[in-house]
């Protein structure tokens, strides 16, 4: 269920990012780019509810988008696009789509 919320919350985030600025697409903002991307892998690693406790889940979430969010990154800077706001956020929506996908 919460795989479900985050993958609603990101896709809401696309237009309100592109739209807008303010404090909402700031904090949804964060949460995209700081939390999310970790969570789903998490939750694509670790199926399972009792694999983990929440905490655990928490502390890996932050700790693993620390990694997977600079590789994207890396990535993109060897693509056409290059480092830009547009392809990150397209590139992060995707890899939180599939993530929640394979969970």
């Amino acid at each position: 269920m919460e795989l479900l919320f985050i993958v609603v919350l990101s896709l809401l985030l696309v237009p309100l990012a592109l739209l807008t600025s303010g404090a909402l697409r700031i904090v949804l903002g964060l949460a995209f780019v700081l939390f999310f991307p970790g969570y789903t892998l998490i939750a694509a690693l670790f199926p399972g509810k009792d694999a983990l406790d929440s905490i655990e889940r928490l502390a890996l979430s932050f700790g693993l988008n620390i990694a997977v969010v600079p590789l994207i990154g890396l990535i993109l800077n060897y693509t056409p696009w290059g480092i830009r706001p547009h392809p990150i956020l397209i590139s992060v929506l995707l890899f939180i789509v599939i993530m929640a996908a394979i969970a």
